[in-house]
């Protein structure tokens, strides 16, 4: 799914209007229902809760006034306060106001008000439809005041498209922006929805499609694809009935030392979880002996080590091993040194599988210069730090243009990157590139990178395309993440609690 700033969009509406006899009206009355199918898909909802829908001059506030006739259709009374003029209002907004004025409780007049106040504070729900993706400048006085105001309700926000006073264009909030809990957009996502700073203003972000033209869609460049469930199913086969452990796909991961032995069972289990049939684990001599089996599911590889770790003393034993895997997972726990960052480009010179490389792996190959014939067409997780190490960049700048890190990285070394952030952002050789959808702040936890690694490794040795294993992988690791944070809030989450939430995840994605 592509993604477009708010200009664009605009265009996008123009020609789907013009050329292909689809009505602003019939836009708008979707555009409602959409929003009024989340409302309704809320938690233990009930037809009294109480609703305010704070409506714009624009599009938007039409959009909340058609939401108003679609709940009162069902039976449920909103009270809408209109920040605007009926003149100001296209044709078709025009109609949905005056379709309910006179039916709902709908405030005219100056605002902030006394009556505004107290609706603010009763409400249970509050939906924001003052203005869309088409706002280009600063909120200041009335409209800015009311925000200040509705952020301060204690009700779950909805906001209609994108919340108000966000630039649909590059994020930035200008002047006041509403804080949603959550965001539905249409048809595609928008830059200013995913894009820092925007990211505590619009909440869970939800996309529906609202009939505009695919043909008209498909003429928009776009720097970036929008990584969700449906896009993702053609990467999975059917399973047969007669598959075996030994063709379910068989990874070996490379991980752990000494000082960190804990590492390479969460990336282990992580493949397994995903669907993979067998799984090694080589590990160094010294960190084999303090592990205590917990999951028995995995086979232990111990390797000859040095200093507690990997290093070139294991390439013998490793050299028979490493031929009989469909992908490899290299990195998490490995420890540093010099003799770590000589066996990982032996490593990258004998593979001939899949290489999935995180962690320690990185900042081995940081350490060194980076043989770019190795890395082709390996897979790179690096969170901002690392990238930053790999790149020769700050933190910063990888902050600031992820995307342009990520693609010029990736580009330079004919490898793949998946820059592990709140969106994380993925580039291919080609310099191609996809936001990722799904995760959230509960999977800022100690080892979920290595669930990551693990995932993909396992999704890799099924018989995924890279770009399969890739895009499906940061999908099923934050959905995993998602489904938690629905029963256990946005912290607390750990990583083994990742490990026995994937299949569901998996199962949610192919199945629904």
């Amino acid at each position: 799914m592509k993604i477009l700033s708010g200009t664009q969009m605009a265009r996008l509406d123009r020609l789907s209007i013009r050329r292909h006899g689809i009505s602003a009206e019939q836009l708008m009355r979707r555009a409602a229902q959409a929003c009024c199918d989340e409302i309704f898909s809320i938690p233990k909802w009930n037809p009294r809760k109480k609703i305010v829908i704070v409506c714009g001059p624009g599009n938007n506030g039409g959009d909340g006034f058609a939401m108003a006739g679609i709940l009162r259709e069902r039976g449920i009374a909103a009270r809408i306060f209109f920040l605007g003029e009926e003149a100001g209002l296209s044709p078709e907004a025009r109609g949905f106001y005056r379709a309910v004025s006179g039916q709902v409780a709908l405030e005219r007049g100056k605002f902030p008000s006394r009556d505004f106040d107290a609706a603010l504070r009763d409400a249970e729900i509050l939906v924001d439809a003052l203005f869309g993706t088409g706002l280009k400048r600063d909120l200041r006085g009335l409209h800015a005041e009311a925000i200040r105001r509705m952020n301060r309700s204690a009700a779950w926000k909805l906001a209609v498209d994108i919340p108000s006073g966000l630039s649909a264009d590059t994020g930035e909030t200008m002047g006041i922006a509403f804080q949603a809990d959550k965001t539905v957009t249409f048809e595609v996502p928008k830059w200013g929805q995913i894009l820092p700073p925007a990211w505590d203003s619009v909440g869970d972000l939800v996309v529906r499609s609202i009939g505009l033209s695919r043909q008209e869609l498909a003429k928009f460049p776009a720097k970036a694809e929008w990584v969700e469930s449906e896009g993702l199913k053609k990467y999975f086969r059917p399973r047969s009935r007669r598959i075996h452990k030994g063709k379910a796909g068989r990874v070996l991961v490379l991980a752990g030392s000494r000082e960190m032995p804990g590492a390479g069972y969460l990336t282990s289990m992580a493949a397994l979880r995903a669907g993979a049939g067998l799984v090694h684990w080589a590990l160094p001599e010294e960190a084999f002996r303090k592990i205590d089996l917990r999951y028995p599911e995995v086979i232990l590889s111990p390797l000859p080590s040095e200093a507690g770790g990997f290093s070139l003393k294991a390439l013998p034993k490793l050299k028979g091993l490493i031929k009989r895997f469909q992908s490899l997972a290299v990195g998490p726990g490995m420890g540093s040194g010099e003799g770590l960052r000589h066996f990982l480009e032996e490593v990258l010179r004998i593979a001939r599988a899949s290489l999935v490389l995180d962690a320690d792996a990185l900042n081995a190959l940081a350490a060194g210069k980076i043989p770019k014939q190795g890395l082709r067409r390996a897979i790179l997780t690096p969170h901002p730090l690392e990238m930053a190490r790999l790149s020769g960049k700050s933190v910063e700048e990888i902050l600031n243009r992820p995307m342009d890190s990520a693609r010029h990285f990736a580009r330079g070394h004919a490898c793949w990157v998946l820059l592990k952030g709140y969106r994380t952002v993925i580039a291919d050789p080609r310099g191609r590139v996809w936001i990722n959808s799904t995760g959230g702040p509960n999977l800022a936890t100690a080892g979920s990178g290595d669930v990551l690694t693990g995932i993909i490794a396992g999704l890799l040795a099924q018989g995924l395309s890279h770009e399969g294993a890739v895009l499906a992988g940061a999908y099923l690791h934050g959905l995993a993440g998602d489904r938690l944070a629905k029963r256990q809030g946005d912290r607390g989450t750990i990583a083994t609690d990742l490990l026995k939430e994937i299949p569901f995840a998996v199962r949610e994605l192919l199945h629904g």
